[in-house]
């Protein structure tokens, strides 16, 4: 993998050097006038309360030329020259500032300014999704911006739960670190289907994916992380191929000319996790900076566990030269991930009718874990044909990735502006876990034994429950390989802001898999469990059909553009308007499965010659937006999008795919109408938005019991509308307490949902008709609260998220059962460099399900299995979170 990643850098090492070639000839072009004329100004910048702030961004509007504050607020900024500039200080969480300064009559000028606190950032300059720099306030999408103050109110899990800040999105997280499912705005499909996670304004990896790639494992924030912009609906289609829902756009710090620097320890004595963040930024040379930062970290995560369930680390880092002049910049990226975690799949419980969890005997649900424990990690198997397996489930979800890129901006005169970003990526994504899909009664005449030879002595009280977990242990070989690059041109003018993108994007993909059956006890940490004489108790499914064995490569490339207009109408009125056409390859190898299942005295299965697939599709995406400003606080907004998502290499190579369906799929659109209202004010903003949304022929995945125990996944056609209302309210009580109020209300109905059982299920040729079902999993109703206090020394917040009952499935059998959660935390700066932080999260240990047993509940009636065991993924029990914070 090391040599490959290798390569790829070297291969584009030319390009970087062809434009450092060109970087040099502007900056030797530079006037020697703007060297020799030195128009300064210089100041202090402090908060309304006299307080000075730290590391706030003053800055010449429409260049590059910046600096950044001192510790004591301090800051001197070079004008290069500039007889008339507008002078800018932007500090997150603070409203910017602008002023324009005259330098003919005093070349060093004194300037102290104030700023005044963002409630909501209604008035904060958005980088997602605009032809031109707008605020929120003027932008016509929904959009939510997080913070790294808002990061530590949350108290996450993993990256991606910090999405759950976000009106409209369902976020499953209860995975752990490993792989998330987002539901977004009720549409009918989970992983991130309809969400794109992007880096810097580049995509993270490619959109509509379910499950696995899951490219929540290739992002993890840490200290580096400036700020976070979400997108929902909106331009999401346009700003990213294939993505209807959202738009996630990470974006990184730089560096400025001020060295600054942040170390964070933090200890979790619940989850034995302790991790080193560390962040340090700061200049080269004059318009040369840096900016490098990263983690380390280890625990046993969420539940009890006797290994570390979570270790590794990303390093991350830019450095970036601006051009004398302020007319553009270099910025070269890198970044790399070595890192192991866990994904937590579903636990055993007690099912009741009414809602409610029972515990099964020898297993807590408010702390023990169902993944096998460390003594029966290490496997070792040989599948038909010979072909031995030798694994390490303490592996888990294995990411290692190298990443490199640059961006370069390049303003080019008569208000034409150049941007391009580029990006390669080089992935080894292995996974190791275990998915329990049923329970079992052990047999009292049958021996069991553990790996190691001891037999079970009492088989019916076993852990006091003598109960089993018919576990699949799968295990996935993967390697990514990603070129992206993206050219856009602007053109601003003071009445219309025009933008051309080009993009290509190059995914390779090469996967090799297998599954296993065996048997496990219901404990925390259980053992592997092997009947009737000592052994692994490992059975290879390519024994059995389906082969549960997979090999597949193959190469997905996109050549796309779009367009985007805004027009100011008036001071008050904006039209923005957005075109995108997406042409994209598919070239796909997948082996075929020779052989008979062993029960029918065959062989089992392995694999036989390769065949191709190749399909080429052409879609398109286009956005209308308007934007009306009652006044400077309120503005008025609505939108319509036609989004689409399309066929992806992955839909062609998971493992028993209908290829003849697949390439007979055209439509397969997503419409939304949406409109809402803007208002902030000095102590209350408020963000409200209706929609209606329609999701047409996505493929959508049913999992229906086999007959002889295993799973079988079929594949059909869904449809469905949802109508929603989201809200985001801020209200600043005094200088000291503040209050944060998110909310979403949705109705997800399928509109379209058939399909026959297939053979070998214990439905086999029944008919199904789900349209009128509520679209499953994502709650009707979702509130966040947040109270939060603030003064100099201390800070503390007390946030209380509930969510509403839900559908387990798409048959509306089985309901899950609403549930709340109370978060807190507090902190106090020991001084303005040291700060303490300790915060809680599940503060009474609420346990409740977050999704019910998809894997075969579609088929029962909750009656009849009232009081009988089940599985289900659970909240995360309570955790406490300790952290030391150093600022330099």
């Amino acid at each position: 993998m090391k040599n490959r990643n290798l390569k790829l850098i070297f291969k584009w090492n030319i390009i970087i050097l062809l434009i450092l070639a060109f970087v040099a000839k502007v900056e030797a072009n530079t006037s020697i006038n703007n060297i020799l004329q030195q128009n300064t100004v210089s100041g202090v910048v402090t908060a309304a309360n006299g307080e000075p702030l730290p590391y706030v961004n003053v800055s010449i509007e429409g260049t590059t030329i910046g600096v950044t504050t001192d510790l004591d607020g301090k800051f001197t900024l070079n004008a290069n020259g500039e007889n008339r500039i507008t002078l800018v200080a932007s500090y997150i969480g603070f409203i910017t500032f602008r002023k324009e300064i005259d330098f003919s009559t005093n070349q060093n000028q004194i300037l102290n300014i104030v700023l005044k606190e963002d409630v909501m950032s209604l008035s904060e300059v958005l980088i997602t999704g605009n032809a031109n720099a707008r605020t929120k306030l003027e932008s016509s999408v929904a959009i939510t911006t997080i913070k790294p103050k808002e990061i530590e109110q949350r108290v996450p899990r993993s990256s991606i739960d910090l999405l759950k800040a976000v009106p409209g999105l369902w976020v499953e997280s209860t995975g752990g670190e490993g792989p998330a499912s987002i539901r977004v705005r009720g549409f009918v499909s989970g992983g991130f289907t309809f969400v794109g996670l992007m880096e810097d304004g580049l995509p993270i990896f490619q959109g509509g994916y379910n499950t696995i790639p899951s490219p929540d494992q290739f992002y993890k924030t840490d200290l580096n992380l400036k700020t976070m912009e979400a997108i929902r609906g909106g331009t999401a289609p346009i700003v990213m191929q294939g993505v209807a829902g959202a738009v996630i756009n990470n974006i990184s710090k730089v560096g400025t000319d001020v060295f600054k620097g942040v170390a964070k320890f933090s200890y979790n004595p619940v989850q034995n996790m302790e991790r080193l963040d560390l962040n340090v930024g700061g200049p080269i040379t004059e318009g040369l900076n840096y900016n490098i930062g990263g983690f380390l970290r280890t625990g046993r995560g969420a539940y009890n566990a006797d290994y570390a369930f979570n270790k590794g680390g990303q390093l991350k880092g830019n450095i970036i030269k601006h051009f004398k002049n302020g007319n553009g910049f270099l910025k070269v990226y890198g970044k790399y991930i070595n890192d192991r975690v866990n994904w937590n799949l579903p636990s055993p419980y007690i099912f009741h009718a009414d809602g409610s969890l029972g515990e099964i005997p020898g297993f807590d649900l408010k702390k023990d874990g169902a993944s096998i424990g460390k003594a029966d990690t290490e496997l070792n198997y040989t599948l038909p044909g010979g072909e031995v397996v030798k694994r390490d489930l303490k592996d888990g979800f294995y990411t290692n990735l190298l990443s490199f890129g640059f961006e370069y901006e390049q303003e080019l005169g008569n208000n034409w502006k150049l941007n391009n970003k580029f990006r390669i990526d080089g992935i080894t994504h292995n996974n190791d876990a275990d998915l329990s899909v049923g329970i079992a009664p052990l047999d009292p005449n049958t021996p069991y034994f553990y790996t190691d030879g001891t037999q079970i002595s009492d088989v019916t009280n076993l852990n006091g429950n003598g109960l089993s977990l018919p576990t699949v242990l799968f295990n996935v070989d993967n390697e990514y390989d990603n070129i992206i690059n993206r050219l856009e041109i602007k053109k601003i003018s003071e009445k219309n802001s025009l933008l051309i993108g080009l993009e290509y994007f190059n995914y390779k993909q090469k996967s090799k898999s297998s599954q296993i059956l065996t048997l496990k006890e219901i404990t925390n940490q259980p053992r592997i469990l092997v009947p009737e004489v000592p052994g692994s108790g490992l059975t290879p499914i390519a024994l059995f059909s389906p082969s549960g064995i997979s090999r597949t490569s193959g190469e997905e490339s996109t050549y796309s553009i779009w367009l985007s207009d805004e027009l100011e109408v008036s001071d008050n009125f904006r039209i923005d308007m957005g075109f995108r056409l997406d042409n994209k390859h598919i070239n796909a190898t997948i082996a075929t499965k020779e052989g008979t299942p062993v029960f029918v005295g065959g062989p089992g299965f392995t694999f036989g010659d390769d065949f191709s697939i190749q399909d080429d599709a052409i879609n398109w995406a286009a956005s209308v937006g308007l934007n009306y400003k009652l006044n400077r606080k309120t503005a008025l907004f609505a939108r319509g999008s036609r989004a689409y998502n399309g066929i992806k290499l992955g839909d062609y190579t998971i493992d028993g795919a209908d290829i003849d369906e697949l390439k007979s799929i055209e439509d397969r659109i997503i419409y939304q109408m949406e409109t809402g209202v803007k208002y902030g004010s000095s102590n209350f903003t408020l963000f409200g938005s209706l929609l209606y949304a329609k999701v047409n022929n996505i493929i959508g995945g049913v999992y229906v019991p086999a007959t002889d125990g295993t799973l079988i996944q079929q594949s059909t056609l869904l449809s469905s509308r949802t109508i929603s209302a989201e809200i985001e309210a801020m209200y600043k009580l005094n200088k000291n307490f503040n209050f944060k109020w998110t909310t979403t209300i949705q109705d997800a109905e399928y509109t379209d949902y058939t399909f026959v059982g297939a053979p070998g299920t214990i439905v086999e040729g029944q008919e199904f008709d789900w349209s009128g079902n509520t679209a499953e999993r994502a709650p009707s109703f979702i509130s966040d609260l947040t109270g939060s206090f603030s003064n100099k020394k201390i800070n503390a917040f007390l946030s209380f998220r509930y969510y509403s009952s839900r559908w387990s499935t798409a048959a509306n059998n089985v309901k899950i059962s609403a549930f709340s959660e109370f978060y807190a935390g507090a902190g106090y700066n020991f001084t303005k460099k040291l700060r303490f932080n300790v915060s809680a999260a599940n503060l009474f240990n609420t346990v409740a399900l977050t999704e019910g047993n998809t894997r075969g509940d579609q088929f029962v009636d909750p009656n009849d299995i009232d009081g009988t065991n089940s599985l289900g993924r659970r909240t995360f029990p309570f955790s406490v979170f300790t952290s030391l914070t150093y600022n330099f």
